[in-house]
C-alpha cells in the first residue's frame, strides 16, 4: 500500500507540472480551476494516507441477524510439542518399591566372633542363602522378607564351626559321628585308619547330604618303615594302621596309591625317641613322600615325638606336626616352622589320657606338661599356625564332641579365649587347606556355625553349651 501511494504522488506531481507549463497566459478562470484540481488531489492523497495508517482489522464472521460472534480457533496439527491442557489431575512420580529379599535363614541379635581377628560384633545379623553366608551386618540394618526363617540369638555367641584336625573314627556309628556336629565340631580329619573303611564312610556321609554328619577328611594308613611307629608300639590298643616303605621309589608308589584310592591327606611317622630303638624314615624318603603328595594336591602331616624328628620333617617338606614334641622346642625350630608355614596340633589331651591310663598322671603333670605348655606358648607368640586336635581314638575312652580338655590346656598355657577360638576355627582350616571355604564367618564362605549360650570370651566352658549348630546352611539341633 505504501508503494502505491508513492506512485500516485509521483504521477500527480508530473500532471501538475505539465498543467502549469501550459497554463501560462491563460485567463484567471482557468487558474482557479487548476487550483481546485490541486486541492482535490491533495484531499484524495490525505484520504489514502489515513487508509494506509489505519490498523488492519481481523475479519469476523457476521451473522444474518444478531450480535457479532468471536472467531473460532481451529487447532492446527504441528510437530512441535504442545502443552497438555486437559483439566485432569496429574499423578506425582512415586519411588519403585523393591521387595525385601527372602533368605533361607537369618540369625539376629547374637554376638559374632568371626575368627578373622576383628573384635566381636554386638547385635549381629547373618543371612544365609543355600550353603553360604551372603550378608553380615547388625540386626537393625538387615532387611528381609516376612517369610524368611529367623532365629533370635540374643544372649548367645555366634562363631565358625570348630574343626578337629586329629581324630581316629574307625568303628564309630553314624550317631557317634553326628554327635560331633551337634557339639559344634563340623569338620574332622582322620589321621590314621583302614583306608577302605574310611573312604566308604566319608563317601556315604557326603552322598547322604545329611547336614548332621560332619565333614570328613581322611589320610588312610601312616606311611612309615618296618620296625618304626606305629608297628613298634607294644600296646595293641594304641596301634593304628601303617604302610611300610622300602626306599624312595616305594615311598612315591605308596603315596600315589593312597591318592588314587581317595585319601585327602597323607600322614607319615618320624619319632625321634631315644628311649626305644625304633626304625625311622630317611630324609630322602620323607622328601619323596612330601613331594609326591604335594604334586597330587595333598597336605602331609607327621607324627613326631622328639624335636630331632620334627626338625627333619620340617626341612623335608611336611605341612603339619600332628603332636607337640615332648622335649623343649628350640626357638630356631619354631622359626623354621613359621618360615615354612608348618602348623602345630599339640594334642596335649591325648598325652594326659595316656598318662592317666598308665597310672603316671602325677609325674606327667609335673615333668611333661610344663614343657608342652611352654612349647605351645612360644610357638603361638612367634606367629605359628595353631590347629585344634585332641587325637580322639588314640587312647581308649576319650570323649566325642567338643575337645574341651584340649582347649582348657591351651588356656592354662596362657592363650586367651579369642586366640583359642581363632586357632580352633581358622587355624585348623589353614592346617587342612580349607581356609578359603571354612574357618571364619565371612560373606561367601560356607555356613558352618556354632552358636552357644553365654560368652566364651569370659567363660571358655560356654563352648560346651551349644544352642544351635548350622552345617552347610541348615540348622542342626544340639
Amino acid at each position: 500500500m505504501f508503494m502505491d501511494l508513492v506512485l500516485l504522488l509521483q504521477t500527480t506531481r508530473r500532471s501538475f507540472l505539465a498543467q502549469r507549463a501550459t497554463s501560462c497566459g491563460r485567463s484567471s478562470g482557468t487558474s482557479r480551476l487548476s487550483t481546485m484540481v490541486r486541492a482535490s488531489l491533495v484531499l484524495l492523497l490525505l484520504m489514502q494516507l489515513v487508509a494506509c495508517a489505519a490498523p488492519t482489522e481481523t475479519p469476523v464472521a457476521v451473522a444474518a441477524s444478531g450480535p457479532t460472534q468471536l472467531p473460532t480457533v481451529t487447532p492446527v496439527p504441528t510437530d512441535m510439542p504442545t502443552a497438555t491442557v486437559t483439566p485432569t489431575a496429574t499423578a506425582l512420580p512415586t519411588a519403585t518399591v523393591v521387595p525385601e529379599p527372602r533368605y533361607d535363614l537369618v540369625l539376629v541379635g547374637g554376638t559374632l566372633i568371626d575368627a578373622t581377628g576383628a573384635p566381636p560384633l554386638e547385635n549381629a545379623a547373618i543371612a544365609i542363602q543355600g550353603r553360604h553366608i551372603v550378608e553380615i551386618t547388625t540386626a537393625d540394618l538387615l532387611r528381609y522378607s516376612a517369610d524368611t526363617p529367623v532365629y533370635d540369638m540374643r544372649g548367645a555367641t555366634i562363631m565358625p564351626g570348630f574343626i578337629n584336625a586329629h581324630v581316629h573314627i574307625s568303628g564309630l556309628s553314624d550317631d557317634d559321628l553326628r554327635h560331633w556336629t551337634r557339639a559344634g565340631v563340623t569338620t574332622l580329619r582322620d589321621l590314621a585308619g583302614p583306608l577302605d573303611e574310611l573312604v566308604a564312610t566319608r563317601n556315604r556321609m557326603r552322598e547322604s547330604e545329611d547336614p548332621a554328619f560332619p565333614r570328613l577328611l581322611i589320610a588312610g594308613p601312616i606311611v612309615t618303615v618296618d620296625g618304626g611307629y606305629p608297628f613298634a608300639v607294644r600296646e595293641q590298643s594304641l596301634r593304628v594302621e601303617g604302610l611300610a616303605v622300602r626306599d624312595t621309589d616305594d615311598a612315591r608308589a605308596i603315596v600315589t596309591m593312597l591318592a588314587d584310592s581317595g585319601a585327602d591327606a597323607i600322614k607319615l611317622a618320624v619319632s625321634g625317641r631315644t628311649d626305644v630303638h625304633w626304625m625311622e624314615l630317611s630324609d630322602e624318603e620323607i622328601a619323596a613322600i612330601t613331594a609326591t603328595a604335594h604334586a597330587r594336591g595333598l597336605r602331609v602331616s607327621s607324627h613326631v615325638d622328639r624335636v630331632v624328628a620334627l626338625r627333619r620333617a620340617v626341612l623335608n617338606g611336611i605341612d603339619n606336626a600332628a603332636h607337640s614334641p615332648r622335649d623343649r622346642l628350640p626357638d630356631d625350630v619354631i622359626a623354621l616352622m613359621v618360615e615354612h608355614g608348618v602348623s602345630l596340633t599339640p594334642t596335649i589331651a591325648v598325652y594326659e589320657a595316656l598318662a592317666r591310663q598308665r597310672g603316671n598322671e602325677v609325674v606327667w603333670r609335673k615333668q611333661m606338661l610344663p614343657v608342652m605348655y611352654d612349647n605351645l606358648r612360644r610357638f603361638v607368640a612367634a606367629g605359628g599356625i595353631l590347629a585344634l586336635g585332641d587325637d580322639y581314638g588314640g587312647v581308649p575312652g576319650m570323649p566325642i564332641g567338643m575337645p574341651i580338655a584340649e582347649l582348657m590346656h591351651w588356656q592354662a598355657a596362657g592363650l586367651s579365649p579369642q586366640q583359642i577360638i581363632e586357632a580352633s576355627t581358622y587355624g585348623s582350616a589353614e592346617a587342612l587347606g580349607l581356609e578359603t571355604e571354612l574357618g571364619t564367618v565371612e560373606v561367601g564362605k560356607l555356613a558352618d556355625l556354632l552358636i552357644v549360650q553365654g560368652d566364651p570370651l569370659s567363660n571358655l566352658s560356654a563352648l560346651t553349651q551349644p544352642l544351635l549348630v548350622v552345617r552347610h546352611g541348615q540348622v542342626i539341633a544340639p
